[in-house]
């Protein structure tokens, strides 16, 4: 079998997240197996499948397929390359209002769920509970990221961008913020993760009622967006942010 069209070179030192910077697609492969390439994206691949006690021949099998898979219908979107002022607004476009769109639809039926089926399913108490300190940490978080560290992030592009050196005042550095969005992340993927557990990987009891299986549903889709609007800034935006600010320092 021939693998023309996927061009990362599989070596020792390959990472999860390379796979995604290469195409984005492949996300849909590794949520199959239940390996993070968010939060821990810098993982080495030969050993996550190690550890996970799978084939990588078969996760590479199907990578390159979904890859291949009607290459020409739609053109790749390179996120990697692009500015990151633009890639800011994407995040916030595609995700940050996908999560404010989402909640408020998933809470009314988690709660509806909860309220008539917790007596037959009491794990349904965690279940609301994860998803409610889930839900106030994403909002806040998005929030912060909008308001502070995505307005320091477009400040270094313009600053680049008319030759000028960075003053980023009481932060000192963009690290800083960012280190902070990191850890966040780690809490919502803890939580997602949480939450997978509660609900048997998304498989509602078998008497379950259309509304039971629509929060399944809706839980998944939004744990699906959450780990590739996290890939997106811990492995593309924000180590070019850095990268940029220190170039920047550097040279002016």
């Amino acid at each position: 079998m021939e693998h023309t069209q996927f061009n990362l070179e599989i070596n020792p030192d390959t990472r999860v997240k390379d796979f995604l910077l290469m195409d984005i697609k492949t996300a849909h492969v590794f949520e199959k197996y239940g390996i993070d390439f968010c939060c821990k994206g810098y993982k080495n691949f030969n050993e996550v499948c190690e550890e996970k006690e799978i084939d990588k021949n078969s996760i590479l099998n199907e990578i390159y397929q979904i890859v291949n898979h009607d290459e020409s219908a739609k053109p790749k979107e390179r996120f990697e390359e692009w500015n990151l002022d633009f890639l800011s607004d994407y995040i916030v476009n595609n995700h940050h209002n996908y999560v404010r769109n989402a909640i408020p639809q998933i809470t009314e039926h988690l709660d509806r769920v909860t309220f008539k089926h917790v007596d037959k399913n009491p794990f349904l108490y965690e279940l609301k509970s994860t998803f409610d300190s889930l839900k106030a940490e994403m909002l806040s978080h998005i929030e912060k990221e909008e308001k502070i560290l995505f307005h320091l992030i477009k400040y270094l592009v313009d600053c680049k961008r008319f030759e000028e050196k960075p003053k980023l005042s009481g932060f000192k550095s963009v690290e800083f913020p960012i280190k902070s969005m990191l850890a966040e992340h780690d809490n919502a993927g803890e939580s997602t993760a949480r939450i997978r557990e509660i609900t048997n990987n998304y498989n509602p009891p078998e008497d379950a009622c259309n509304t039971f299986r629509l929060t399944y549903s809706e839980l998944e889709e939004f744990e699906k967006d959450l780990h590739i609007h996290v890939h997106l800034e811990n492995n593309i935006l924000f180590p070019k942010a850095i990268s940029l600010e220190q170039e920047l320092t550097a040279k002016i």
